[in-house]
């Protein structure tokens, strides 16, 4: 019995013991400590929302004083240009909208209406005021000659009327930017041959498919202009050629005038919109002698034989794809012939063979 008692006794120290072992306890909680927020928590939001703010204020400022600088050089020339052209900007409502946008530091001036000319697309091209980066950018690769000094410049480019007979090749370039314009454009490369002139100064290099070609243009206003504006004319380039070379050549198309320059940092009227203006009716009145027309009619003769060699060429290349190919599918269907099939076809083809070489013996 006493035995009995003990090991009910054991049983239950035991189990008492089980119990307090699985009781879970729990563990003291410490409080987080927490501070109030101050401004030096939000540092990099501030220094980014300043940054931003600079940008977006600079970009509105650049894009203003670029519009501003566009207005007042148009208004300088409008006057004259409205005496030259009948349609000066966009006429599309009761008010005339001079200048058409085409970005931040891009402006268009549109001109039509007058003898000798189609059409004259003035794009005035103003520094990239309202992008910091760019205009950084582009200032350190012009000091190592990759790119062009941002500056505020125009760019004409005008169509002269189809019914002018005379049609040729001829440029006035900036001396450092000529001979990557000569290698860059077609008509340049092509036909247009290094002239000299008196009336011009040496930081400008002239290129014409003869010599009396440039003589005949640069005489009289044309010279003068040219020489007074030197040290801000980029380039001047008429061409009856296209730009970039063409899949084929028959025929010269209608004059372009391609005009480049800077705009004058003193206000008033520009002497090269003068220019621009008068090219038309000089060379709507041009008439090219025998000699200077003999030099054209060969360069343009040897471009349509040229050009009438590279399409010969392609044409043979593509008959012998057409060929290659009719010959492979040829194959393909023998193969799937059965072998009696196979022999008559090879009948045919050792027949065709020697019709054709008997034909070649009594040729």
């Amino acid at each position: 019995m006493s035995k009995l008692l003990s090991s009910l006794a054991m049983f239950a120290l035991a189990s008492y013991a089980s119990a307090e072992e699985k009781t879970p306890v729990e563990a003291p909680v410490n409080p987080i400590l927490t501070r109030p927020l101050t401004i030096h928590d939000f540092h990099m939001e501030i220094v980014l929302s300043i940054t931003f703010l600079a940008l977006a204020f600079v970009w509105f400022q650049g894009k203003t004083t670029n519009l501003k600088k566009a207005k007042i050089w148009v208004n300088d020339q409008i006057e004259f240009l409205e005496s030259q052209f009948a349609l000066v900007g966009d006429k599309l409502s009761n008010e005339k909208s001079v200048l058409m946008v085409d970005g931040p530091a891009d402006f268009l001036l549109y001109t039509s209406g007058r003898r000798n000319v189609q059409f004259g697309h003035w794009w005035l091209k103003m520094k990239p005021r309202n992008d910091i980066l760019t205009f950084f950018t582009t200032q350190v690769l012009a000091l190592v000659g990759y790119a062009k000094p941002a500056t505020d410049r125009v760019n004409l480019t005008m169509a002269l009327d189809k019914a002018i007979p005379e049609k040729f090749v001829f440029a006035v370039i900036k001396k450092d930017l000529a001979n990557e314009l000569h290698q860059k454009r077609f008509d340049l490369k092509r036909v247009g041959k290094v002239a000299s002139s008196k009336v011009l100064p040496a930081n400008l290099t002239i290129y014409a498919e003869t010599q009396k070609l440039a003589d005949t243009i640069l005489a009289g206003k044309v010279g003068e202009i040219l020489a007074q504006t030197s040290d801000r004319l980029e380039s001047l380039i008429i061409s009856s050629l296209p730009e970039e070379e063409p899949e084929m050549f028959e025929a010269d198309n209608f004059l372009t005038v391609s005009l480049n320059f800077l705009m004058s940092s003193a206000p008033g009227f520009d002497s090269l919109v003068e220019l621009a203006c008068e090219l038309p009716d000089v060379i709507g009145q041009l008439r090219l002698t025998g000699d200077i027309k003999s030099k054209i009619n060969k360069n343009r003769d040897e471009l349509v034989k040229e050009f009438s060699k590279k399409a010969a060429a392609d044409r043979a290349e593509e008959l012998q794809k057409k060929k290659a190919e009719a010959k492979r599918a040829e194959e393909e269907r023998v193969k799937k012939m059965s072998p009696a099939e196979q022999r008559k076809w090879e009948e045919k083809e050792r027949a065709r063979n020697m019709k054709k070489q008997q034909k070649k013996k009594k040729m």
